[in-house]
């Protein structure tokens, strides 16, 4: 190692939500500056070359710089989007960028393992080693399969944050992992693959680089993707969608919407090619204007399709006009359908834990306001390491703050066990913070019954 290596602190850093830069592999000798690198778009052509500078960019031939492979890959090659990691090599046939990074995380790993038994070293280990079998499993072309749930569950955690979404995702691009679909695009419960940047099962021998990468990341290896709520956390949970074909009767298209209780019915000539719609508007307005009608006569072709991986929002002007759209998943098949309702019940969801929060907000703010003076609030937040300002700008941690209090919980005279109704706040506390950042994945099964028990409680003891 160099003399001006960076201190095992600083590596450590690279494990805890930073991407790997050039400047890392510089740093830990692995690259050095005024290396010459090369990318062959497709076989046969002249290959891109760059420069990597002492600062740590790489420098094109005709003198622009990049901070980012990915940003110098896609300048030369044209296109918009290259996993510039994997297609910049070190000469013409030395390793890629993406396989000197690797030996840097592995590197460091080793490093954390030799360091000793701590929990939160430890943990994380048994972490980076699961991402490197997944890593060559990948590699070997045989990608691990999992719930988006399940891929969560190896971060510790149980939704998709804008912390734990923009941690996960650092961690498999150092890796030079991705998911496919992207997990967090589709609904917990969703299988999802972990392969390779610039890999996927529908790569052929005769497709140039750039084009495997785009059909398999579509998006920039270096920019985190962590995103809002899509189509694809909407789309209904079903087994499987149901649908009929263009040659069906009205009577097999009644049957199925009765039976499922649906107002419409996709109609498929193949699961990857949607042929319209039929509903009980369509179906009696063709018998109204033609007794003798067919189905075909039914069929609506105004239909709209979005990609699993579009924003609602984007979505919600087409869904408010014409009532439903259609969703296309990563393997461009139609998967379901998402009508207004299902947008208003996504909103209920949010929105009543959203309000008993609130409730529980104003319960014990009147709470604290009528059992103590203001000069007392102060003084117990501010010794427990908060600020205050005033009673009406408290929070949840200043109210925790409070009933954490000894002296003040016994002048409360509750004949409840403070520990446990102080634990059941700061996991309040967690849930509010979901919502208020509109998580996509805010609400969890019982919520909703936790804090309508919490509020129905701290009212029975508030009584005057």
């Amino acid at each position: 190692m160099s003399s001006n290596s960076p201190p095992r602190t600083r590596r450590e850093v690279l494990l805890h939500g930073r991407r790997v830069r050039i400047s890392d592999l510089i740093d830990a000798d692995l690259l050095e500056p005024g290396a010459v690198l090369f990318y062959r778009q497709y076989h046969g052509a002249n290959p891109h070359e760059a420069t990597v500078t002492e600062k740590g960019r790489l420098r094109l031939p005709d003198g622009r710089e990049f901070s980012s492979p990915s940003g110098a890959a896609v300048a030369v090659a044209e296109v918009t989007a290259v996993a510039g990691w994997e297609v910049w090599r070190v000469g013409p046939d030395g390793p890629t960028l993406g396989q000197l990074r690797l030996q840097l995380v592995r590197r460091v790993a080793a490093e954390m393992r030799a360091n000793g038994p701590e929990p939160k070293t430890e943990s994380m280990g048994r972490r980076l080693a699961l991402l490197d079998e997944i890593r060559q499993a990948a590699e070997a072309n045989d990608p691990r399969s999992m719930t988006v749930r399940q891929l969560l569950g190896l971060w510790g955690v149980e939704d998709r944050d804008g912390d734990s979404g923009n941690q996960i995702i650092t961690d498999l691009a150092n890796y030079g992992l991705t998911t496919v679909p992207d997990f967090n695009a589709v609904d917990l419960d969703q299988a999802v693959r972990v392969i390779r940047f610039g890999m996927t099962s529908k790569a052929r021998a005769d497709q140039p680089a750039d084009a495997i990468e785009e059909e398999a990341t579509g998006v920039d290896e270096e920019t985190n993707t962590t995103i809002g709520l899509t189509l694809g956390n909407l789309v209904p949970k079903q087994p499987s969608l149901v649908w009929v074909a263009p040659t069906a009767t009205f009577d097999e298209a009644i049957t199925a919407m009765e039976l499922d209780d649906y107002s419409q019915l996709p109609v498929l000539a193949n699961p990857h090619k949607l042929h319209g719609v039929v509903s009980w508007k369509t179906i009696t307005k063709a018998r109204a204007q033609n007794p003798d009608a067919s189905f075909s006569d039914a069929i609506d072709t105004d239909v709209h399709v979005f990609d699993y991986d579009r924003r609602l929002v984007d979505a919600l002007n087409v869904l408010l006009e014409y009532e439903f759209i259609f969703v296309r998943s990563h393997e461009r098949k139609i998967v379901g359908i998402i009508t207004a309702a299902d947008v208003v019940k996504t909103y209920h969801e949010t929105a009543t834990p959203f309000i008993l929060i609130g409730e529980i907000d104003r319960e014990l703010r009147q709470l604290i306001r009528e059992a103590f003076e203001e000069a007392r609030i102060r003084d117990v937040c501010v010794r427990a390491g908060l600020t205050f300002d005033a009673i009406d700008k408290m929070s949840i941690s200043h109210y925790n703050a409070m009933l954490g209090n000894d002296d003040c919980w016994t002048e409360l005279g509750w004949r409840l066990e403070r520990k446990r109704l102080v634990r059941r706040l700061d996991e309040i506390r967690e849930v509010r913070n979901r919502v208020m950042h509109f998580n996509k994945d805010a609400v969890r099964a019982g919520d909703v019954d936790m804090l309508q028990n919490f509020l129905k409680t701290i009212r029975r003891y508030n009584q005057p």
